[in-house]
């Protein structure tokens, strides 16, 4: 019985620590992001915020209704490596770099 209890503690814990990137993704614009807090997105939350880029500019407005998923793919390690050079720099800025 305190197996089973500890089990389902510590997969509650696990379920949580992996739902606050996606929170944090969600409260963090990605227009206002800073390079940090990218690098700290699970790897699964980057893509989406890259694709939310590439896709709006700056006034927030969608740019084109087309994402080049391959070539954006391609581009989040470079920005994960840029980014991890410069934390406190802006996400937007390394964008609109590299785009």
């Amino acid at each position: 019985m305190k197996s089973t209890v500890t089990m389902t503690v510590l997969s509650g814990v696990l379920l949580s620590a992996s739902m606050i990137s996606p929170v944090v993704a969600a409260a963090t614009k990605p227009a206002k992001m800073t390079c940090e807090e990218f690098v700290m997105l699970d790897d699964t939350v980057k893509p989406n915020v890259v694709y939310w880029a590439e896709g709006f500019n700056q006034k927030g407005k969608p740019v084109d209704a087309v994402v080049d998923v391959d070539a954006t793919d391609k581009l989040i390690p470079v920005l994960v490596d840029e980014c991890q050079k410069t934390p406190k720099a802006s996400f937007w800025q390394k964008v609109k770099q590299h785009l």
